[in-house]
């Protein structure tokens, strides 16, 4: 290689020698750069995501009392008391389904539902009821501010 190299004219050497430089730094700003680059983008976004999820927590754990005088056992079925809790925080038309999980638990299901809300009827539950998020899956909707999910309750 190093022969053919130096068999050529000088100025075909300089043309060859400056084009090897350049497909060198386009390999290397394609599959060594650029990939580096988006996913430290990316990964900047969900940082920012999930501080400001943090801080949508803490907000609502400081407004919520901790005070385990405020919790009334209530006798009422929990499917009943979710419902009603469900619309006295505006999310009635979000709520696409609920369901009853053996005696002490319930699904729900929820569309486009704000998401401060949410955080403050599941804070009221807590607070006011007993009642726990058992699990939840949460997405966010098209809309900014709007969440779609799942979320499992239990009354312990």
């Amino acid at each position: 290689m190093k022969e053919w190299f130096l068999s050529r004219e000088p100025r075909e050497r300089v043309v060859l020698a400056a084009g090897a430089v350049i497909a060198a730094a386009l390999i290397l700003w394609r599959f060594v750069w650029l990939p580096l680059s988006t996913g430290a983008a990316e990964l900047r976004a969900e940082i920012d995501e999930k501080t400001r999820f943090q801080v949508d927590l803490l907000r609502a754990a400081a407004i919520a009392p901790r005070e385990s005088s405020t919790r009334s056992r209530s006798t009422q079925s929990l499917l009943v008391l979710v419902n009603q809790m469900v619309q006295g925080h505006g999310l009635g038309s979000a709520v696409t389904r609920t369901r009853l999980e053996g005696s002490d638990g319930v699904s729900v299901t929820l569309q486009n539902a704000p998401f401060n809300a949410v955080l403050s009827w599941l804070v009221a539950l807590e607070t006011e009821h007993g009642v726990s998020v058992e699990s939840a899956s949460i997405t966010g909707a098209r809309q900014p501010g709007l969440v779609n999910g799942q979320i499992q309750l239990r009354r312990y």
